[in-house]
């Protein structure tokens, strides 16, 4: 079975009409995405939606949200992840990562770097039912470090990503901004029990060279990761501007 998955950080919305229409004409059947808010998190115009319910209206698809981290004086208002499914959601699991306090707008876009490592993170598992089979999607955003480097706070989380996949004995696909690079302590535990998919790929940045804060340089810190008897087909990163990421579009066969 041939599937289409996109990872995507949805910049709170900030490309609202042009990511919906974006994964409109892809098509996908399933879409990680990071960066999923409510009300006044929200980068697009209309601050009284949450983004995940929208996008499950306007693509007719299944998933599951989690959002953590909450806005100061806004409890309404939160930023999370969020995963999408042609196919029926059965169960989902969050695993925390990281628990911290809500923080002001200020605080999250500020340049200082203060608050990078504090926010609030977790691994979003939506199992999936197709055909009768069980398979897994996570959604990961990971640790903030600017540029992209180890720490022991991001090896700590990665710790706790790599400690409950070993736990998956079903096919699973995990999409995530990991705000790491190829090299990392990150991603080197990752491939050491599953498939990266970006690792021989020709792509060199993941950061939308247009709009991404650190234009003109540019990273390769979206990725995504299969279980073994999952296999890539093909993989493209349209250089487009539905956020302040490029989305990763794999097509996979699924056994």
């Amino acid at each position: 079975m041939t599937v289409k998955f996109i990872q995507v950080n949805a910049y709170m919305g900030k490309y609202l009409d042009e990511l919906v229409d974006f994964l409109k004409s892809e098509d996908p059947d399933f879409i990680s995405m990071q960066e999923v808010t409510t009300n006044d998190f929200n980068l697009c115009s209309n601050k009284d939606i949450s983004l995940f319910e929208y996008f499950s209206d306007k693509l007719k698809m299944h998933g599951e949200f989690n959002g953590d981290l909450k806005l100061a004086g806004h409890p309404d208002s939160v930023f999370g992840n969020a995963v999408f499914s042609r196919f029926p959601v059965i169960h989902r699991k969050v695993v925390v990562l990281k628990s911290f306090r809500p923080l002001t707008l200020a605080e999250l876009s500020g340049d200082s770097g203060e608050f990078r490592e504090q926010i609030d993170r977790h691994l979003l598992d939506a199992q999936i039912s197709i055909n009768g089979k069980l398979m897994h999607v996570l959604c990961w955003h990971g640790a903030w470090t600017a540029p992209p480097h180890d720490t022991d706070e991001t090896s700590r989380q990665a710790d706790i990503v790599y400690d409950y996949m070993r736990t998956i004995n079903e096919p699973f696909i995990l999409g995530g901004d990991l705000n790491a690079i190829i090299g990392s302590k990150t991603v080197n535990l990752m491939s050491t029990i599953a498939n990266n998919v970006m690792l021989n790929s020709k792509v060199s940045m993941t950061t939308n060279p247009k709009v991404h804060k650190i234009a003109p340089r540019g990273y390769l810190i979206d990725f995504i990761f299969t279980s073994q008897d999952i296999k890539l087909i093909d993989l493209t990163v349209p250089e487009i501007t539905v956020s302040d990421h490029l989305p990763v579009i794999a097509w996979l066969e699924i056994g």
